[in-house]
């Protein structure tokens, strides 16, 4: 019986190809971003960050783009941290 469960899928998650698009895109834009701020290019990296919750939403998505969002926060802090 345990076999048999190990078998069985407890969770399923489906996503949209819109969503995976989205997200995909935004994977782009925080690389650049974290990028950019490995290079220590603090001017560009506030204009890309303005661009990036210009061109993106945290609010009206699904949990897991929610969650991919929060790392511009992550990317804010840095920024706040070296100037």
């Amino acid at each position: 019986m345990n076999f048999i469960k190990k078998l069985i899928p407890a969770y399923i998650e489906i996503r949209s190809l819109y969503w995976v698009e989205y997200g995909k895109r935004m994977d782009v834009e925080l690389e650049r971003i974290f990028k950019e701020i490995d290079n220590e290019n603090l001017t560009l990296v506030k204009e890309l960050i303005s661009n990036f919750e210009f061109q993106f939403t945290q609010g009206g998505v699904p949990n897991w783009i929610a969650v991919k969002y929060a790392q511009i926060y992550r990317a804010q802090s840095m920024v706040n941290s070296l100037i």
